[in-house]
C-alpha cells in the first residue's frame, strides 16, 4: 500500500510541481529582464465583463481540480487503512459532491458572462465603425463610488449632437414559440416595458438601468463642465428586432440602428464643450497597464 501512495505523489505530483515551479521563476525573469512598451489603452468593448469571466473561469477550475484532489485524498485514506472504507467513501462523496455543485453554478455564471461579453463586442464594432472625428467612441466606462458595488456604462458615444449612454442586453432567444404567441425574434416596447417572446417574462429591468447610467453620467459631467449636460439614455439588444409601439424616456433599438440616432439630432455641444467632455471620457475609460 505504501509504494501505491508513492505512485499517486510521484505521478502526478512531479510534473504539476515541475509546471508551477518553471511557470513562476519564468514569470519572475521575464519581469525583471523586460518591461511593457506601453503603460495604457483605452478600454475595449466589454472588458468588465471580460475579466469577470476570466476570473469566473479561474474559480471554476480551482473547484474541479479541487474535487479531483478530494478524490485522490478520500482514495489515499482507504489504501493506508483498508477498515476505513466506508468513511473516505462518505467524506469523500460529501467533498467531491461540494466543490461539483460550486464548479456546477460557476458554469452557468460564466456561460450568462459569456454571452454577455459578445453582445457588447457585436455592438462595440458597430459603433467603432461609426466612429469619426465628430463622433467619439468610448466602451466599459467604470464607476466607482463609496459605499456602492462598481458599475459600468456599457458604451458612451459623444457627438455634437450630444452624449448617449449606451447599454447593452443579450438575450437567449426561445427556440419554440406557442402558436399565438408572439414572435421568436421580437420584443415589443410600449414605452413603459419590454415585452419578450413566451416563456420569457416581460420586463423592464434594462429600461430602468439604462436611465440610471444616463442620470449619473449626466451629473458627472454638469459637475466636471460647470453648465447642464444632457446624456440620452439608449438600450440595445443584439440580434433581436424591435417593435417599437410606444415611446418612452429611453430608446429602445437594435444596434444597427445606431448610425440613424447619432446622426438624426442638430448640434446642442459648442466645439469647446465637445473638446472638454471627450478629454473627460477619454481619461475615465483608459486602463492603467502597471497595476
Amino acid at each position: 500500500m505504501l509504494h501505491q501512495l508513492w505512485f499517486l505523489l510521484i505521478v502526478p505530483g512531479l510534473p504539476l510541481g515541475g509546471l508551477l515551479l518553471w511557470m513562476h521563476s519564468t514569470a519572475r525573469k521575464r519581469q525583471q529582464q523586460f518591461r511593457r512598451p506601453f503603460d495604457d489603452m483605452l478600454r475595449p468593448a466589454g472588458w468588465s465583463l471580460q475579466k469577470r469571466s476570466a476570473d469566473i473561469w479561474e474559480s471554476m477550475t480551482e473547484d474541479l481540480m479541487a474535487c479531483m484532489l478530494a478524490a485522490v485524498g478520500a482514495w489515499a485514506v482507504w489504501l493506508s487503512n483498508k477498515d476505513m472504507f466506508w468513511t473516505a467513501l462518505v467524506l469523500g462523496f460529501i467533498s467531491c459532491s461540494y466543490f461539483a455543485l460550486r464548479a456546477k453554478r460557476r458554469v452557468l455564471e460564466y456561460s450568462n458572462h459569456r454571452l454577455g461579453l459578445l453582445g457588447e463586442q457585436v455592438v462595440g464594432q458597430i459603433l467603432d465603425r461609426l466612429s469619426s472625428e465628430t463622433v467619439r467612441v468610448f466602451h466599459d466606462l467604470e464607476v466607482i463610488e463609496p459605499g456602492k458595488k462598481p458599475w459600468n456604462i456599457d458604451h458612451v458615444a459623444l457627438t455634437p449632437a450630444g452624449v448617449f449612454a449606451i447599454e447593452t442586453k443579450s438575450r437567449r432567444k426561445p427556440k419554440d414559440t406557442a402558436p399565438n404567441a408572439q414572435q421568436g425574434h421580437k420584443i415589443t416596447f410600449d414605452g413603459q416595458q419590454l415585452i419578450f417572446p413566451a416563456p420569457m417574462q416581460a420586463d423592464r429591468h434594462g429600461l430602468d438601468q439604462a436611465q440610471g447610467n444616463a442620470n449619473w453620467l449626466a451629473d458627472k459631467l454638469t459637475a466636471l463642465n460647470g453648465t447642464p449636460i444632457q446624456v440620452t439614455p439608449v438600450l440595445v439588444f443584439p440580434g433581436w428586432w424591435i417593435d417599437a409601439k410606444g415611446k418612452g424616456p429611453v430608446s429602445v433599438l437594435n444596434p444597427k440602428n445606431l448610425r440613424s440616432l447619432l446622426s438624426a439630432r442638430k448640434q446642442v455641444l459648442s466645439d469647446l464643450q465637445f473638446s472638454a467632455i471627450n478629454a473627460q471620457l477619454e481619461e475615465r475609460c483608459r486602463i492603467d497597464l502597471t497595476r
